[in-house]
């Protein structure tokens, strides 16, 4: 599996080579494969200088020093644009954040799209509305694998524009502190603090997941996907709301959601699928006058009528209900899909309802003009 290691570098390059330091040292190590920094011009044109001189940078000393197998092209310095498509100067104006917001959103939301791939996000280095954009990027794109993490070092480094990493042996490398004393690096103490955080992408829309819209327009799409949940079905137009997504759906779906709604809304409990090798007449009847009433005299009924003439069967009912699903999950993502789903409950002897209130089910109109939104 790739290792990808994401940092915000502004004003204080040394947090990349101290998040790196930290990460390759600890018990369990983490030697990333890729290195991203992303920055305006001032963080990009002070990493360059600092960092990533071939001779002279710091972090190809650290490569050189732990013997990384880190390779030029594998450093990658993402440069955060305007939306005049120029690189930011700095970020210092609401129109910058909300710039470089979209750019940090748009990276993590890249870089974590690939299966393979895990990613650690370090929130140290550049503007704390960067680390913040980071932090919140990565709950909402990332997965089990990735982390987000906070480098801590000694005190009397911390401000110390010298100080890198620390040396390898006594007396290797020494700094000058703010006071004019000269301190041995190999003394110095980093810490890497990883922080746990809320990972939302299960929930989340694929058109969000796969998309390119910016950071405010993700927050509020994610907001909605947390909203709850209300179901609109239109049996003439032949489609649903699922809270704010239109979904047109097939006859044969349709149905079987509506079927499943209406005894939600009757409050008549769950029912068992029916048995393999038996027929429910009781199902087939029900779903049979749903149906009727969205296709029609002339719909294609009667086909549907012969099948179900004995009654329904175990095929029928688990094929329709995976098919619906499908279709549900492929809109919603898999989170969202969750609450208009007819779920099975309980273990050996599965009983299954839409599990929708009441107050939250409506048999009404959906207009074309949401369906466009």
């Amino acid at each position: 599996m790739k290792r990808i290691l994401v940092c915000m570098t502004g004003l204080s390059p040394q947090v990349v080579t101290e998040t790196l330091y930290a990460l390759v040292t600890r018990k369990d190590p983490f030697y990333p494969d890729e290195i991203w920094l992303a920055s305006s011009i001032e963080g990009r044109d002070l990493a360059k200088k600092t960092l990533l001189e071939r001779e002279s940078g710091h972090l190809w000393r650290l490569v050189r020093d732990f013997s990384l197998p880190i390779l030029p092209k594998n450093i990658h310095l993402k440069p955060l644009l305007g939306r005049d498509g120029k690189i930011l100067p700095d970020i210092r104006t609401a129109r910058d954040n909300e710039d470089a917001a979209d750019g940090i959103l748009d990276l993590v939301r890249t870089l974590t799209a690939d299966p393979e791939t895990t990613v650690h996000v370090s929130l140290s280095g550049g503007r704390k509305t960067m680390s913040f954009y980071a932090g919140y990027a990565l709950s909402l794109f990332g997965r089990p694998q990735d982390r987000l993490s906070h480098v801590l070092v000694s005190p009397e480094f911390e401000f110390c524009h010298d100080f890198f990493y620390p040396a390898r042996t006594p007396g290797e490398k020494k700094v000058q502190s703010r006071s004019g004393e000269w301190m041995d690096t190999f003394g110095a103490k980093v810490t890497l603090a990883e922080i746990p955080f809320v990972h939302l992408r299960f929930a989340l829309p694929p058109d969000l997941l796969g998309g390119t819209v910016g950071f405010s327009e993700s927050v509020r799409l994610a907001q909605r996907a947390f909203q709850s949940p209300e179901l609109t079905i239109d049996l003439r137009q032949k489609r649903i709301r699922a809270g704010e997504k239109v979904i047109p759906l097939p006859p044969t779906q349709l149905a079987f959601l509506a079927w499943f709604a209406n005894r939600a809304l009757a409050g008549l409990p769950p029912i068992p699928c029916p048995k393999g090798g038996t027929k429910n007449e009781e199902y087939a009847q029900e779903y049979i006058r749903i149906y009727q009433s969205i296709v029609g005299e002339m719909g294609g009924a009667d086909r549907t009528r012969n099948n179900l003439a004995d009654g329904m069967e175990q095929e029928f009912f688990e094929q329709t209900a995976s098919k619906l699903h499908e279709k549900l999950t492929r809109v919603l993502g898999k989170g969202g899909a969750r609450p208009y789903r007819i779920e099975g409950i309980g273990t050996r002897y599965k009983t299954y309802a839409l599990t929708l209130s009441p107050g939250q089910i409506l048999f009404g109109t959906v207009s074309s003009e949401e369906e466009n939104r």
